[in-house]
């Protein structure tokens, strides 16, 4: 009986139908395809720290401690034991998704209200003179805030943080649209980003005025804190619903491979995106955490590998109801060589040891392409009769004694109802025997493979191979 491997390495693709695929995988649910073309969990989350309130955190570091602002307006201070210190003086005012811009003496921080300040004592507002704003920055001396719902972006005095002149203006007018979003990248570009157009300001070394316009481009932000800093380029969701590399006055589309999904989205607010750098690899999460998803429930979570160029889902899970939510994170920061997600109340630790998050369900979910007989079993196959299907898999990840965890496979032939679940052991400590058997699944001219787990151990699949007899009928 002839064995084909199956093509666990395929890419995530989800811009047609499921029933279109043929070579690709529908689903990736928090697992990635390693450097060996085979399958491994993605890294789960462990409490780092409980916050004094509930409300989601945003992280960012200063000076060698991590700082957590919260929607509910407070700001934190911890440091690399996760002892926790509210450092509020004045609240976070604006309800929006909190930035942050370091000078040389402070930490600034704005949410849509007052621009706040904090120097490692409590929180106070900048200055009464500073625009009530979004997105702060700060570059060569100059503070910079834009002004909410208009085209204009005011910077104070150089080095001085508290002097804002009413005439001290710009406005970024290649074309009429607002503001959303302000980025000073490592090259020190400052770029201001509207929903229809993106301009480039740059520092005048000579002159009265501290900034000129660059270039503008034909393409804006939509989604405003969904620009990053990657891979020495900024990224972001257009008004196509996008995701797309930002080059010079021109874009790269990024999200071909998932298209459908971000076009979708029924609910763009604190969409966010941030990078990620885990175990070996680089990732971009992109979030619209209010977006329905797949099961019906809120939060769509994607992590591009920009390197790879593949796309994987993020999920949590609602125990309430026992179907895959909303990944738990709200924010990414890399500090002290770790990296840290801000969740609701709380800030987790990113690890490749952890197994679920913080105590509630990572389900790992594969599903492969609908593959057709002649491809599996060359020309002339119009039916195969799949005689076993073998998994080499890391095994003995268990406890020492006790139960072992369990992979489960199940298939859909010509795209009927599910077989029951086949269970296989990944083993106690000590297993070593790499091969789990799953058996006979019958005869069908379309095949599609599906494999999960549930239980908190290390998920790893180097290799897939089915026994295949072809029937021509």
């Amino acid at each position: 009986m002839p064995t084909v491997a199956l093509p666990l390495d395929s890419k995530l693709f989800l811009n047609v139908a499921e029933t279109a695929l043929k070579h690709a995988a529908a689903a990736l649910e928090n697992v990635v395809v390693t450097e060996a073309k085979g399958l491994r969990r993605f890294p789960g989350l462990a409490t780092f720290a409980a916050l004094g309130d509930q409300g989601r955190v945003y992280l960012t570091d200063w000076r060698g401690d991590l700082l957590a602002a919260t929607s509910l307006g407070r700001l934190y201070r911890l440091d690399a034991s996760g002892a926790v210190q509210d450092v509020t003086g004045v609240p976070l005012s604006g309800g929006g998704r909190a930035t942050f811009a370091k000078t040389e003496d402070e930490l600034l921080i704005a949410a849509g209200g007052s621009i706040l300040t904090w120097n490692g004592i409590a929180t106070k507002v900048l200055s009464s003179d500073a625009p009530n704003t979004t997105h702060v920055a700060f570059i060569d001396g100059y503070t910079l805030a834009i002004e909410a719902h208009s085209g204009r972006f005011y910077h104070t005095a150089p080095g001085v943080s508290t002097s804002w002149d009413a005439l001290d203006v710009f406005t970024a007018e290649g074309k009429p649209d607002d503001l959303n979003a302000m980025l000073v990248t490592q090259f020190r570009e400052l770029l201001m980003c509207g929903e229809d157009s993106i301009e480039q300001f740059e520092r005048s070394t000579t002159g009265d005025r501290p900034f000129w316009r660059r270039w503008a481009s034909g393409d804006g932000l939509f989604a405003p804190y969904t620009l990053v800093e990657a891979d020495q380029g900024t990224w972001g969701v257009n008004k196509k619903r996008e995701f797309v590399r930002f080059v010079g006055q021109t874009y790269q589309q990024k999200s071909d491979d998932v298209g459908a999904v971000l076009m979708a989205i029924d609910d763009w607010t604190d969409a966010w995106a941030q990078p990620l750098l885990i175990d070996g690899q680089k990732y971009i999460v992109l979030q619209a955490p209010h977006a329905t998803n797949a099961y019906a429930s809120k939060g769509v979570t994607l992590a591009f590998d920009y390197r790879a160029k593949r796309w994987h889902a993020l999920y949590g899970w609602d125990t309430a109801t026992a179907r895959p939510a909303r990944w738990p994170g709200w924010s990414v920061h890399h500090l002290w060589g770790r990296v840290f997600v801000g969740g609701e109340g709380r800030i987790y630790e990113m690890l490749p040891g952890a197994y679920d998050h913080a105590g509630a369900i990572q389900r790992v979910l594969y599903r492969s392409a609908h593959y057709d007989a002649p491809d599996l079993a060359g020309r002339g196959a119009t039916r195969v009769e799949i005689g076993d299907i073998r998994v080499r898999a890391r095994r003995g990840v268990g406890p020492v004694s006790g139960t072992a965890p369990v992979m489960r496979l199940r298939v859909r032939k010509d795209n009927r109802t599910w077989t029951k679940w086949a269970a296989k052991s990944f083993g106690l400590a000590g297993d070593t025997d790499m091969l789990l058997r799953f058996g006979n699944f019958g005869q069908a001219s379309q095949v599609q493979v599906e494999i999960d787990m549930t239980d908190a151990a290390a998920f790893e699949i180097v290799s897939a191979w089915a026994d295949l007899e072809p029937i021509a009928l």
